[in-house]
């Protein structure tokens, strides 16, 4: 497998980088994850534009223009031949030196992976999944802006092994309010009499480019969608509830913290825009793909 490395092609057993990266070292830095069908990248665009705008937010300047990446992009996929995967841009502060903690002697660390895209087992998509609301809370946007997607996750990863260990799927955080913010590596979304709610963006949470994508569709079917405060016991009254993002697209919630929601099986709206979902991305995906190959590029 080749990863794309600092502006060049290497195979992955020769992907190396400092030992003081900062991204190693303090989780000082970004980055995204997309997917690609038939050849064909999803909003790669709207990605990078915010891969930007989360550099920015950590005063660290792209050391390639967003069209360099997106051309190192159509160069991995063409070096690993895949038409259906998932990709990772991640861009650190690069390497510091020992005992500095604020500044980096640079330049950037850019690395873009990709694997074949394996989605979650269909039965999810079928029978939902289960939630739980863990002890720990969201990280206040007082601390970290919530629209800065960063490495540093291990708030996220301590929440979500609560959530394994109490037999959940994903680990839904409120913020200190009380009020529903973002899955660990999602968004969610309530339908309540018909209506889609989310919580609002940027206080709850990263507002992903899936879920941009399901309101964009939910619109377009005449489904009154409001981005809004919603503290915690609305999604244990919500008639439906779901998750988005890369991978997941839209997975239907059926129990949270052990109590069913709405009849406890995937709801008519979550299929309904699972469904629509599947279209838009199979149908711009193909349009990229189709640019791509009249070498308009990515």
């Amino acid at each position: 497998m080749w990863i794309h490395l600092n502006g060049r092609l290497v195979a992955d057993s020769e992907a190396v980088v400092s030992v003081f990266d900062r991204g190693f070292l303090y989780g000082d830095g970004v980055f995204e994850s997309l997917r690609t069908v038939g050849g064909g990248p999803f909003r790669l665009d709207r990605h990078l534009q915010r891969l930007q705008r989360s550099a920015q937010g950590i005063g660290l300047d792209l050391p390639l223009p967003l069209s360099g990446l997106a051309a190192a992009v159509g160069e991995l996929l063409e070096a690993n031949h895949l038409k259906d995967a998932r990709l990772r841009v991640t861009v650190t502060r690069g390497a510091g030196r020992p005992g500095e903690y604020v500044e980096a002697r640079g330049p950037a660390t850019v690395v873009i992976s990709a694997a074949a895209f394996a989605g979650p087992d269909p039965a999810l998509h079928r029978e939902g999944v289960a939630v739980a609301i863990p002890t720990r809370r969201q990280i206040p946007p007082e601390a970290i802006d919530p629209q800065i997607k960063s490495i540093s996750r291990l708030s996220s990863v301590l929440a979500r092994r609560e959530a394994r260990d109490r037999g959940a799927f994903e680990a839904i955080l409120l913020d200190r309010l009380g009020n529903l913010t973002e899955g660990t590596v999602s968004n969610v979304f309530l339908v309540e009499g018909g209506r889609l709610r989310t919580p609002e963006a940027p206080s709850g949470g990263l507002p992903g480019i899936t879920r941009e994508a399901v309101i964009e569709i939910a619109r377009a079917a005449t489904i009154e969608v409001a981005e809004e405060p919603l503290p915690s016991g609305r999604l244990f009254a919500a008639d439906e509830a779901f998750l988005t993002n890369t991978s997941w697209e839209v997975l239907p919630v059926v129990d949270v913290d052990g109590r069913p929601i709405g009849g406890g099986v995937p709801g008519p709206v979550a299929r309904r825009l699972l469904a629509g979902y599947r279209e838009l991305l199979g149908r711009e995906c193909a349009a990229a793909a189709a640019a791509i190959g009249r070498g308009a590029g990515l």
